[in-house]
């Protein structure tokens, strides 16, 4: 499977996006040993050049190479085209969601072999209200992913260090639609 292609992101969006909302990707080492799962065109690397990423959608990977990154083409239902424990950092932002539940299963064993053991797998998904929206905007959405379904995931695989939601506390950012859950998952 080759996920369908992500939507060209507003240059403004991603502009408030990448300076306002995302504190957490802020946190993360800007290294080589970064992977951002599902890249899409390419959001996180406004925040680390260095990063490696894979995405299924070719318009996009070739947009990402043309501009010098280190992205592959993959279909990551597949092994990843990685060598094992290549990454310290795997991101998945806006990405559970537009899989089923068993496709997660072959992700989450995906990344697992491609992280290193301590590495940490971070999670980002929409709250319901922005699940929601992506199914009334038709981009793909099949799966509400809550702590449930990564609990369910993540046996023998890896642990769940934290989950919270942002940019803004779970309760009030109910109401809003770009409100997110973020899961910090440790590789066991």
């Amino acid at each position: 499977m080759i996920a369908a292609p992500a939507h060209r992101p507003n240059p403004l969006k991603k502009l408030v996006r990448t300076f306002l909302l995302e504190r957490t990707m802020w946190g993360i080492p800007r290294s080589d040993r970064v992977l951002d799962f599902c890249c899409g065109w390419g959001f996180y690397f406004s925040i680390n050049p260095k990063a490696a990423g894979v995405d299924g959608d070719p318009r996009s990977v070739a947009e990402l190479r043309a501009k010098g990154y280190n992205v592959r083409q993959a279909n990551v239902l597949e092994p990843l085209p990685f060598p094992d424990g290549a990454f310290d950092w795997v991101l998945a932002h806006d990405v559970l969601e537009h899989f089923t539940f068993d496709e997660l299963e072959r992700v989450m064993t995906n990344v697992h072999r491609v992280l290193s053991p301590g590495g940490r797998f971070i999670v980002w998904v929409p709250n319901r209200k922005g699940y929601d929206y992506g199914i009334e905007i038709d981009v793909g959405h099949k799966l509400y992913v809550t702590e449930a379904e990564i609990r369910r995931l993540i046996p023998g695989r890896f642990a769940l260090e934290k989950n919270y939601a942002e940019p803004l506390p779970r309760e009030l950012g109910r109401a809003f639609t770009h409100n997110k859950e973020v899961f910090f998952l440790r590789r066991l």
